[in-house]
């Protein structure tokens, strides 16, 4: 279930609008804000009023949880995290709370202290929790859940790339979209498709424009004249078979995508980074050798050339992405976090 399904429509506009308008229009006073809230002193300060408005605004949420209790609870958000934390600090929920952290590294928000597992990425997320209080026997290093079908076998290539329309004999390079990279998510397509004079006949576009519709049907128009072939989807349900026709994606730094990315043994071109937890995101893939990050559009191409004319440096980063990933987390997870509290 979308917690935000259990609040007003309203605000669920105005909860993403806000976040899409910061990062796009003043990325400056997201990362002010985002460095200020995870601060300690001020968010010791804030968090008790926090925690009051989300019980406020998540009304429809707490009279479900009140009326439900269900036996565990497995949240992958930290609006839901403090709600169900503060329902079980004040006795009217007696569900056993998992928190799942969906970046690498986890902010302040993240912190339900009620909860009887944190589920973390990194090792170094790991020590961040623990130097914030959390007991160590209640942090589990599982990774960020991905479905089965971003690790699993992917059987005859050749038969992917037919049904894909591809051309076996040119390195795919798949480029996804996100809500906060609009102007850019297109400039970095065209960049590339500008690497046709300089690599002739070496690369093809796999384009993913999400929930852009405008971004798809421009780019679906003008695709046919760009001399680089490129195949334009808008939102689609079939990206682990994008992934796995791909030799590497240029993609926003979200923990999802970056995890999906990983799971299938993708070197990750990271672009449009938005301070906060993408950056860190970011900085932490690439300082593992999985990533590489290209801040414009121009960089991008220049990036995705080096790798294309140095299939060394490609295959050291596809090795990276395999060491960093874990596949398998979303069944750790429920065995060794979930099930322990089943049992109880």
């Amino acid at each position: 279930m979308d917690a935000l399904d259990y609040t007003s429509r309203r605000f669920r506009a105005f909860y993403g609008a806000t976040y899409i308008f910061l990062v796009r229009h003043a990325p400056w006073l997201w990362r002010a804000s985002y460095a200020l809230l995870d601060w300690g002193p001020v968010y010791r300060l804030i968090q008790p009023f926090r925690r009051r408005w989300n019980l406020w605004i998540c009304r429809p949420l707490t009279a479900w949880l009140r009326e439900f209790q269900p036996d565990v609870i497995v949240t992958t958000h930290f609006l839901p995290a403090d709600v169900c934390g503060a329902g079980k600090a004040a006795g009217w929920l007696t569900s056993a709370l998992v928190v799942v952290v969906t970046d690498l590294f986890p902010h302040r928000f993240w912190i339900a202290p009620e909860a009887e597992a944190f589920v973390i990425s990194t090792a170094e997320g790991r020590e961040v929790l623990t130097r914030r209080g959390m007991a160590p026997d209640r942090i589990h290093m599982q990774g960020i859940p991905i479905a089965r079908a971003f690790n699993s076998a992917i059987g005859d290539r050749a038969v992917l790339y037919e049904r894909l329309a591809l051309d076996p004999g040119r390195l795919t390079v798949l480029v996804t979209s996100g809500g906060t990279t609009v102007g850019q998510f297109e400039r970095v397509v065209h960049s590339l498709a500008e690497l046709e004079v300089a690599l002739p006949q070496r690369l093809q576009l796999l384009v993913v424009c999400g929930e852009d519709g405008r971004a798809c049907r421009r780019l679906a128009e003008r695709a046919g004249a760009l001399a680089m072939p490129i195949r334009v989807f808008a939102f689609i349900d079939h990206m682990a078979e994008l992934m796995a026709a791909s030799d590497l994606i240029v993609t926003k730094a979200g923990g999802l995508t970056v995890s999906e990315a990983l799971g299938r043994g993708l070197p990750i071109v990271l672009y449009h980074v938005i301070p906060g937890q993408e950056r860190m995101n970011a900085h932490y893939i690439a300082l593992h050798g999985a990533g590489l990050i290209a801040r414009r559009p121009r960089a991008v191409a220049q990036t995705v050339r080096r790798l294309a004319e140095d299939p060394e440096l490609l295959a050291r980063m596809r090795a990276a992405a395999r060491a960093l990933s874990r596949p398998d987390a979303a069944a750790q997870i429920v065995s060794q976090a979930v099930q322990p509290l089943v049992r109880r």
